[in-house]
């Protein structure tokens, strides 16, 4: 694991940047995967001019890595958050864009290993140790692609909203991101520095199941100043 701490989450934004954009430079087809939430608002902002209408990106495919499909729509909410936050203003069309459906799930990470593998994937870390909808104590850890019921999360997680209106959370799971090329973590704010601190020091379970991501070959770790207060400096060596 590499640890990356930048004085804000300005200088984290650009250091996310950097290496999703020096990804993208390959000059072959290149699978990312992007994450929504908070953390990457500043980031898909300061991305914006340099992926839009690129003819240089034009072989870029993304790959959303959990949704909850609606039961009346064709998109579920992740879609359309990603659409706000990303995929609009750089025009990204959306047959360039892969998600999870209750029709193709099983299949799905089969359909990214014959399309090359995820080269860079980017992933935020939850309040409660989740990451991307893997979820504290309903995470199968040795799952690939899978569906959860809500009401099996919620009986896990009694703090999580009930949402009737999304009875099933589709996600990739930690052996689908061991798959991923390089993995990006990006952590910003006080409100996130003891997660972090429990996540990177606290033995791999599915109580906090983004420790399994410690295992992962090639995993950056992007976080503020404010992220990483609490972290023991003798312990994590600053890069």
């Amino acid at each position: 694991m590499k640890l990356i701490i930048e004085e804000n989450e300005q200088k984290m934004s650009e250091s996310a940047m950097h290496i999703l954009l020096g990804a993208m430079m390959q000059d072959k087809r290149v699978n990312i995967s992007l994450t929504a939430g908070r953390s990457p608002i500043n980031l898909y902002k300061m991305m914006v001019p340099y992926v839009k209408d690129q003819e240089k990106f034009k072989d870029i495919q993304y790959y959303l890595f959990d949704e909850a499909p609606y039961q009346d729509k064709p998109h579920g909410p992740n879609w359309e958050e990603m659409q706000e936050l990303f995929f609009k203003d750089a025009n990204i069309p959306d047959e360039r864009i892969h998600t999870t459906t209750m029709e193709n799930w099983e299949t799905y990470d089969q359909e990214i290993r014959d399309a090359g593998g995820i080269d860079v994937m980017l992933i935020g870390l939850g309040w409660d140790g989740h990451f991307c909808s893997n979820c504290p104590r309903c995470t199968p850890m040795d799952s690939y692609t899978y569906p959860m019921d809500r009401k099996t999360k919620n009986a896990a997680n009694p703090t999580y909203p009930a949402r009737d209106h999304l009875p099933i959370t589709l996600s990739m799971g930690p052996k689908s991101l061991m798959r991923v090329k390089h993995l990006v973590m990006i952590v910003t704010g006080k409100e996130k520095a003891q997660i972090l601190k429990q996540v990177l020091d606290s033995p791999i379970s599915d109580e906090l199941p983004a420790t399994v991501l410690k295992l992962h070959p090639n995993f950056t770790v992007i976080c503020d100043k404010d992220a990483a207060s609490l972290l023991n400096m003798d312990d994590y060596k600053r890069l």
